[in-house]
């Protein structure tokens, strides 16, 4: 990983050096084209013959400085076509590179979606079983209430029934204190 990163540092400075030495030929290059155009019409302004028109000498330097002029615009020309494949090759190879960054992200992305989406279903059937549990419970608890709500409702029943018959008990033993008080009256008399 290490050494991947270090070649890459180790190009992106060769082709920003490579870039820098393009850009200075390039500059070198329309300079010297420049330098070129000031001598082309520097010979054409020379009257150098006898009737003041230009010599056999001119025309030969103004020739010769036409193909000068003529290398350095190939020469340009050459460069500027080699800066510019250097430049689709450079953005060739990061589209590519973006290319399979996008293609390692999004399967790490695919990755991630898939682990979620399986915590998702185990959490969903922890879920569920807690679910089942409290209806579980639930239904144990109206169990429970149904049969304490029925043992409540014996217990007030057989209580409500006691007092009938703690009621009636006493009513019989005043009926018979009344009864045994005219016994005794009618012995006594």
């Amino acid at each position: 990983m290490k050494k991947r990163i270090l070649v890459m540092a180790l190009l992106c400075l060769w082709f920003a050096g490579a870039q820098a030495q393009e850009e200075d030929k390039l500059s070198r290059l329309m300079s010297e084209r420049e330098q070129l155009v000031l001598e082309y019409q520097y010979y054409k302004q020379q009257t150098s013959s006898f009737w003041g028109t230009q010599s056999k000498k001119d025309l030969i330097n103004i020739i010769e400085t036409l193909r000068k002029i003529i290398n350095k615009d190939s020469e340009l020309i050459g460069a500027v076509k080699e800066q510019s494949i250097r430049q689709i090759a450079t953005s060739t190879v990061e589209n590519n590179r973006a290319s399979k960054l996008t293609i390692v992200d999004q399967r790490n992305f695919e990755n991630q979606i898939s682990s979620l989406k399986g915590e998702v279903k185990v959490l969903q059937t922890t879920l569920k079983k807690r679910e089942r549990a409290i209806k579980d419970l639930e239904s144990q608890l109206q169990a429970t209430y149904e049969i304490k709500y029925g043992k409540d409702k014996v217990i007030s029943i057989l209580g409500v029934t006691c007092f009938i018959l703690l009621l009636y008990a006493v009513f019989l033993q005043v009926r018979l204190s009344n009864a045994k008080a005219k016994v005794r009256k009618k012995k006594k008399v």
